[in-house]
């Protein structure tokens, strides 16, 4: 190992499914020099026999002592735990890398001053057709309304597992993004704006993708109890006004208003006289159906400065609804 290529680990949590062959190809086939492949049989010595090597790549397997089916956060620490590389990226059975994925991660701009990088992950729906893409850029607090990644799509480093983190088993599922929350408390994280990865959201079990693979009832309870956990560095992360204004602008523009509106009162609340944060805030508040604040936020910012023009539009469009409400 070389600090010019370190070793990397692929982590794979496996079930034994028909598509593990295309997840450890897909790790194989990494441009990445220096990589081995971990495999952790999650359900147990029924597991079929893996080949040493994958198209020249390490292939490791891992058994549970004793033999057991083991919940997804204790497949995940024994990764962890049997791991010998300097960074460690986990690849679910049913997902895949693109050949560029580590390359991608360890060489883009501004890599070596974080412990933990992360790309955008292309959607697959139940056809392979590709339905979108999970993963953007954002601050800390955003961890309190959803995970900012996949698995796949992040890169660990090892220094991370050193100093304790690891997976909750409190957690049947959401254990990835209580992971990734623990990873945050110690260590700033980079995106890199690139679809290096693969998420077949409608393929595995975990309740937190699309179609079949779709929980939302208990996804909603362990959201809860993430939030519980965390709530004395959710509260530290509140208080800054701008990554509160910066993650309420993004959730406004994706539509998500309910998210939108709790960030950005938050922001107004620790930044009144901010201009910005009025305006946003009353949108929000508009699209949220409660257009009497919105018109008294917009009304606000009107007063400070008065002929801005986007702020006067907003107004005109928040009094033309309320106008025709009955």
């Amino acid at each position: 190992m070389t600090a010019d290529k370190p070793l990397v680990s692929i982590l794979i949590r496996s079930m034994d499914r028909p598509t593990l062959q295309r997840a450890l190809q897909s790790a194989a086939q990494q441009t990445c020099p220096n990589l081995e492949i971990v495999v952790v049989a999650a359900c147990g010595r029924s597991h079929r026999p893996l080949a040493d090597t994958i198209y020249g790549r390490p292939v490791r397997m891992v058994f549970p002592e004793p033999d057991r089916r083991l919940p997804r956060p204790e497949a995940a620490n024994a990764c962890l735990e049997a791991a010998r590389g300097e960074w460690l990226n986990f690849l679910d059975d049913d997902d895949e890398l693109l050949p560029e994925h580590v390359t991608t991660l360890l060489t883009a701009p501004h890599a070596r001053n974080r412990r933990m990088l992360y790309s955008r992950a292309q959607v697959h729906n139940a056809d392979g057709r590709l339905t979108g893409h999970c993963g953007v850029a954002g601050f800390a607090i955003r961890f309190y309304y959803e995970t900012l990644m996949t698995p796949n799509a992040t890169l660990l480093h090892r220094s991370l597992v050193d100093e304790g983190a690891r997976f909750d088993p409190g957690f049947s599922i959401h254990e990835d993004h209580d992971f990734f929350v623990n990873c945050a408390t110690r260590t700033e994280f980079h995106f890199v704006d690139a679809a290096t990865c693969i998420w077949h959201a409608h393929e595995g079990e975990s309740g937190l993708g699309h179609g079949v693979n779709a929980k939302v009832t208990q996804r909603g309870e362990l959201s809860e109890k993430i939030r519980r956990k965390w709530a004395a560095m959710f509260d530290q992360w509140a208080r800054v006004p701008g990554a509160l204004l910066h993650t309420g602008q993004q959730y406004l523009k994706d539509g998500d208003i309910l998210a939108a509106q709790d960030c950005l009162e938050r922001a107004l609340a620790l930044w009144p006289d901010d201009i910005n944060a009025m305006n946003l805030c009353g949108m929000a508040n508009f699209h949220g159906g409660n257009s009497e604040r919105a018109e008294l936020l917009l009304t606000q910012a009107l007063r400070r400065l008065p002929q801005h023009r986007a702020l006067q539009e907003n107004l005109a469009l928040i009094r033309a609804q309320r106008a025709q409400m009955p």
